[in-house]
């Protein structure tokens, strides 16, 4: 039997089938949505980057931006790029950054509705994963009740999510 033969064979049709059904169960989903003063959005893109650790600058925390609109490249890793889009009414976002415990220390929301956006840590903001990994990041962020903003405009968000990990920059 030749090697072409052989590459085309049964096997390779298999290994094959298992390559592309492996490639089919990491592509990036996202699926939830956030609501502001009653209004839902549906949340459908995001991004997940490495940062370095910020309570321990020994391991990796994740920063998964989740948002109704695609961000542009050059945003994704500026923050006030995200803001400026966000009071553009161009884009709304839910941020949370997860450290290595899986535990989300910091959340901001991106809305147009907001003066000034809710952020910081809370323990109505959680993380469940399913998977979490150097290059991966699968699971659920949501709210456990209906919070208020700064300037008491009600919110809540509940997004399930499957992305690839962008590389820490530093």
């Amino acid at each position: 039997m030749s090697i072409e033969r052989w590459a085309f064979g049964p096997l390779a049709v298999a290994a094959l089938t298992l390559a592309a059904g492996r490639l089919a169960t990491t592509a990036d989903t996202v699926s939830g949505s956030l609501e502001v003063a009653g209004k839902k959005v549906t949340i459908t893109h995001g991004f997940a980057q490495a940062k370095k650790g910020f309570f321990d600058e020994t391991k990796d925390d994740i920063e998964v931006v989740l948002c109704d609109a695609v961000v542009p490249v050059g945003s994704t890793r500026d923050m006030f790029a995200r803001r400026d889009l966000a009071d553009a009414g161009k884009v709304h976002c839910v941020e949370n950054t997860i450290n290595a415990k899986h535990q989300v220390i910091n959340f901001t929301l991106r809305h147009d509705a907001f003066k000034l956006g809710p952020s910081g840590g809370s323990t109505s903001a959680i993380f469940e994963p399913k998977v979490v990994t150097g290059k991966r990041i699968e699971g659920r962020i949501r709210t456990t009740e209906t919070m208020k903003s700064f300037d008491d405009i009600p919110y809540s968000y509940d997004v399930q999510f499957s992305l690839s990990v962008a590389p820490r920059k530093d």
